[in-house]
């Protein structure tokens, strides 16, 4: 590679005196480091950003990791002895591997779907060169089973209310002629008085634009397929109405989550762009997700990023609240004087180790061998809590996984975090490897809570999987069309979340709430309403 040599100084220029060109030489060297540091940092970020543009998301362990963590530990790994190595013959045989062992099968289609029966019978000319009908002997039946579907339709409910007169008028008591001898029924009680939609084509639009994410002018085309038009903006006053109809329920999930041991909680964004007001700006959802006693989800928007919407939500929560390390917690744990407990998130401190790999290979592997090696416990702990501890009640199960966790799991953190503090000082200051060691020393006493109560987890993925769904509905309804749209989109995101959470049909869960809860309110008590809740709701 050739040197441009108007790059060069002047040897002219240069001082004569070797100790001034020594400290030259130092100087030079110094900024030539910085450079380097600067240039890695801005690589590391460029394939990051490839990463998650093209690359795959996946996090998957090295399966040959276990070996490099006894190299750099210095555990030796056993070695089995000649005479403990079967022979031949006393190895079993494996039995042969299927060609096709990943391929799935059939399901069985389930018994409670609707079953129409076809019956196909040989014709005339067949039967007859068989010899006629009197020479055939009929056999059972051969049947197979074939799915189909059956557009689902609009139709219309006429409401007919029966209307009275009296044939001998009442004395006069005050009243007019009409109230005292015409009685007219009354219609049932409506989440929207007067709506043209009925609770379940109500339920259709909140599903499909909630729970399968499509927008509102998708839905507009489907309903004009079908002969009705309904504009978006007309089905975008429902979505708004039913949320804020369904404020009394919302608020009975939200003091169920509160009620919790652990709160799971993350944020995502979602742009706002407001036509009434010309206004835009960026809002955020918080998820709350409920521990296994008061198994609900409820989401809550703020129309920023400060603390002030998570201080707010859990101005009276007392327990443990599992989270990434937002800096905006740190004030919420504080100024709770002990009453919200930091659980920290080992995905996250895991992720920053993968994201460095390719910079220090042998430290950051060995890190992720580490962490491996925490999860694998948890791994067995989860299988042990579906098999031989099933039986056992919930708050049993979690004295077991803290027994399980203080004598497994308890020794390796201590010799990771030795480890650590060992390795830092050796890695350049402002690098993404000792970013990732710096982040997880400074956040060790969060990161280790889990060791001490079985009811918590070693991440927040239950936090983290609360928001795919709105990050994945962002990509095609794109925006909140106000702030009043994004508190409605959590209130039906909270219901949709549970609803999914507990395997529920929300479509069914919709339409039966919005027909029951308008004869409840507004003197609802809260068992009605919690009878209401997707964990506790049977259809009528």
């Amino acid at each position: 590679m050739s040197t441009d040599v108007s790059l060069l100084p002047d040897p002219a220029l240069l001082p004569d005196d070797p100790a001034v060109l020594k400290q030259l030489v130092v100087q030079l060297m110094e900024e030539l480091q910085k450079a380097r540091a600067r240039l890695e940092r801005q690589e590391h970020h460029m394939h990051l950003l490839l990463k998650r543009l093209y690359g795959s998301r996946s996090e998957k362990l090295d399966p040959r990791q276990g070996v490099l963590f006894a190299l750099q530990v210095g555990v030796e790994e056993p070695a089995a002895s000649t005479s403990e190595v079967p022979s031949v013959a006393e190895v079993p045989e494996k039995p042969p591997v299927s060609r096709h062992r990943d391929r799935h099968g059939r399901g069985r289609i389930p018994e409670e779907i609707e079953r129409k029966e076809v019956v196909h019978d040989l014709t005339e000319a067949e039967k007859a060169a068989l010899g006629g009908v009197e020479n055939l002997v009929e056999l059972p039946a051969e049947t197979s089973e074939q799915l189909d579907w059956r557009p689902s339709t609009l139709f219309v409910v006429v409401h007919v209310r029966k209307k009275y007169a009296r044939r001998e008028q009442l004395p006069e008591s005050g009243l007019t002629l009409a109230e005292q001898n015409v009685a007219v029924a009354a219609k049932p009680p409506e989440a929207i008085p007067g709506a043209l939609a009925g609770p379940g084509l109500m339920a259709q639009v909140i599903v499909s634009k909630g729970a399968d994410h499509l927008p509102l002018h998708r839905l507009e085309g489907i309903f004009q397929r079908q002969g009705v038009r309904l504009s978006r903006q007309t089905m975008d006053g429902w979505w708004l109405q039913t949320a804020e109809f369904l404020q009394p329920l919302y608020a009975a999930a939200i003091r169920v989550v509160l009620a919790s041991h652990v709160i799971h909680t993350d944020d995502t964004s979602v742009k706002v762009r407001d036509a009434w007001r010309k206004e835009k700006h960026t809002g955020y959802f918080w998820p709350y997700v409920g521990d296994a006693l008061h198994p609900l989800t409820v989401f809550d928007y703020t129309t920023n990023h400060k603390r002030d919407g998570p201080a707010a939500f859990l101005k009276d929560y007392h327990g443990y609240l599992q989270a990434d390390a937002f800096n905006g917690y740190d004030g919420i744990y504080l100024e709770s004087g002990g009453r919200i407990i930091e659980v920290g998130c080992w995905a996250h401190a895991r992720r920053k180790f993968y994201d460095a790999r390719r910079l220090d290979v042998l430290r950051m592997e060995t890190a992720l061998a580490w962490i491996g090696k925490l999860y694998a416990i948890e791994k067995e702990l989860r299988e042990r809590c579906r098999d031989e501890w099933q039986s056992l009640p919930l708050d049993q199960r979690a004295v077991l996984i803290a027994a399980e966790r203080q004598e497994r799991s308890r020794p390796l953190l201590d010799s990771f975090h030795t480890w650590l503090e060992a390795e830092v000082p050796k890695v350049l200051p402002k690098s993404a490897v000792r970013g990732a060691m710096e982040y997880t020393l400074s956040n060790w006493a969060a990161l280790t809570v889990y060791l001490e109560d079985g009811w918590l987890d070693i991440d927040n993925n239950e936090g983290e999987n609360a928001v795919r769904g709105i990050a994945l509905g962002r990509k095609n309804w794109l925006f909140c069309g106000s702030d009043r749209g994004g508190r409605a989109a959590a209130v039906h995101f909270s219901l949709l979340a549970s609803c999914k959470r507990h395997g529920l049909d929300p479509w069914l869960y919709y339409r039966d709430v919005l027909t029951r809860l308008p004869a409840m309110l507004p003197g609802a008590s809260p068992e009605d309403l919690l009878s209401l809740l997707p964990h506790r709701w049977r259809p009528a």
